[in-house]
């Protein structure tokens, strides 16, 4: 969707030189938009910078081709990296909206693959979008403002705003204000001419989504989902309605923090709320080590948060790429256990030691415009498959993979995998899923179609859309990966609200977590968090033998895993009892 530059070359950065340099404090030049704008798409004005994204992916197919010719074809794909990256950020600058939010999609989307996947030429180019777009002029902005409240000016409204925003990303900007009694906020206003260009753009978007099938197969479904997506995030007050709904959610953990909304100053186009101070973004690892936290540590808070909205409460924030993400200093915790694994809270047992110098960390939440709501019965199945996982039970996973996926082209079982690697041994994959992989190439018998297929049924236009879930943890799975987070740690996460979930459909309560669990379910978390470590353990010991395994194409991972599984058991067990006694509490998830 990123399109040709809209500056001339000349003044493109040194594709050598570093990227960060190329991004403007304000935006590039462009004709000041009038003041009223058209209720409908402009299909001319959508066909422009849709053909200008046209350009820019043939001139990137040409370069790329250009790279296995050269002498050096390794540092020939590092310039054209970062040099294609730099014109898809000032794209990405000048059209604003759409081609803003598909900036953010790539910034985000390392997930399990890191520079694989994504160059990190991209992800570094691209993340400054994120909160630091290219801002407008506050007098542009205060428009939208004057739309909303009866012709008032912002600065009528407010005793002060600033007039430089403290953030800008794809669909508004955010200004930081003082309200006449003295309340601090942070007031964020939709750029007023957002609604046409995104209408105009998804009108050529529509038509090209209908015309062109890849494989046959069509996949306009994308192009509506985006678009009923983007024009949830453009009502805020359902923006406002997302928070307080996550608020209440989550208002047992003194880990998170979501910022309370002042109604009497938001409407549909404009949101304000607490200003919160003191916040670190939290895919900044030094940043964070600098201010005193322990990455791990917020790591673990992350996962967790992250990890309850899917299993527990099925009310998933949509959009939690870095720039909606941030960490602040937390109150000390009491010094009185708060019996984590007994009442299922995610807050540690205790007061951290005395000899800790770590600052506590709180995950602090912006931006709910976009949610999934998982169904009860959907989200149920999600726990289960994530306990068969963890527990390696190959015939519960490949029920619940069905479930979710169907059995076309049998691309189910390889759905395990989408949320760890590590789940390798309950995916069904086999010796020849393997070869096919390190080809580059289709597991056998599975076709184009069977992709689709596989696609479309994670995704339900009517309800659940299980996508729109697995990009969310896509997303917090690429910080963690900024912050060096262990994979055990983070199915820790996950093996504990999975069972505290299904504790939830079993007790027919929606009040486990915050109210308290029982011994059962108390046990059950211990054994979720034993086997994850045998897990550990059975990676740990395979790994350096599983290329020997996969060229000789004999048996299978789990074959292979219940080899070692008492091994890694007897580890297992020891590494949990050292690690309860040695690591903070929160870690223990």
């Amino acid at each position: 969707l990123f399109g040709a530059p809209t500056v001339p070359s000349s003044m493109a950065a040194d594709a050598n030189g570093p990227v960060a340099d190329a991004v403007p404090d304000v935006a590039p030049a462009a004709p000041p938009p009038p003041p009223k704008y058209a209720s409908g798409p402009d299909m001319g004005l959508g066909m422009g910078r849709a053909m200008l994204a046209m350009q820019l992916f043939e001139k990137g197919k040409t370069m790329y081709a250009q790279c296995e010719a050269d002498p050096n074809p390794e540092e020939a794909y590092e310039r054209t990296h970062r040099l294609m990256a730099d014109e898809c950020l000032k794209l990405a600058q000048s059209h604003g909206g759409i081609y803003n939010k598909v900036a953010q999609f790539v910034a985000s989307l390392q997930g399990g693959a890191g520079d694989k996947g994504i160059p990190k030429a991209y992800i570094e180019a691209l993340k400054v979008v994120t909160d630091k777009a290219p801002f407008k002029k506050f007098s542009d902005m205060d428009e939208c403002f004057r739309e909303e409240f009866g012709g008032k000016s912002a600065k009528e409204v407010f005793a002060s705003i600033e007039e430089t925003p403290i953030a800008a990303a794809s669909l508004a900007q955010v200004h930081r204000a003082v309200t006449k009694d003295g309340r601090h906020v942070a007031v964020k206003m939709q750029y007023p001419w957002l609604k046409h260009h995104l209408a105009s753009d998804f009108a050529v978007f529509t038509m090209f989504g209908q015309q062109i099938k890849p494989g046959g197969f069509d996949l306009s479904w994308l192009v509506r989902d985006f678009q009923v997506s983007l024009t949830a995030e453009l009502d805020f007050e359902g923006e406002a309605a997302n928070a307080e709904r996550c608020a209440k959610d989550l208002a047992h953990r003194p880990d998170v923090l979501v910022p309370n909304v002042i109604k009497e100053f938001s409407s549909k186009r404009v949101m304000t709320t607490e200003y919160v101070p003191d916040m670190t973004r939290v895919d900044d690892r030094e940043g964070l080590i600098k201010a005193g936290y322990d990455p791990k540590r917020v790591g673990a808070a992350l996962a967790s948060v992250f990890s309850e909205m899917v299993f527990v409460h099925g009310h998933v924030h949509g959009d939690p790429h870095a720039g909606n993400v941030y960490v602040r200093p937390r109150k000390p915790l009491p010094r009185a256990k708060s019996a984590t694994m007994e009442n299922g809270k995610s807050h540690c047992e205790e007061e951290a030691s005395a000899s800790s110098t770590s600052v506590e960390p709180q995950i602090v939440l912006l931006d709910h415009g976009l949610y999934h709501d998982i169904s009860d019965e959907l989200r149920a199945d999600f726990c289960e498959l994530v306990r068969a996982s963890v527990n390696r039970d190959a015939f519960t996973a490949r029920k619940m993979s069905i479930k979710f996926c169907g059995e076309s082209g049998g691309l189910y079982r390889f759905f395990p995998l989408v949320l760890s690697p590590w789940f390798v041994f309950s995916s069904d994959v086999t010796a020849a899923d393997l070869k096919a992989a390190r080809k580059g190439a289709l597991p056998p018998n599975t076709k184009l179609e069977d992709i689709g297929k596989f696609l479309i049924s994670l995704h339900d236009e009517g309800g659940t859309n299980m996508l729109g879930v697995l990009h969310s943890l896509g997303y917090t799975q690429g910080i963690l990966n900024d912050l060096k987070f262990p994979e055990h740690l983070r199915l820790r996460a996950f093996a504990k609200f999975a069972t505290l979930g299904l504790a939830e459909r079993d007790d027919k309560s929606s009040a486990v977590v915050s109210s308290g669990v029982s011994s059962m379910v108390a046990i059950s978390l211990l054994l979720a968090q034993v086997r994850v470590e045998v897990l550990k353990w059975i990676i740990a010991v395979l790994t350096p033998v599983a290329p020997i395994l996969a060229i000789a194409g004999k048996g299978s991972p789990g074959l292979a895993a219940a080899m070692v599984s008492p091994a890694a058991h007897g580890l297992a067990a020891l590494a949990v009892f050292i690690a309860r006694l040695t690591e903070h509490p929160e870690l223990m998830c």
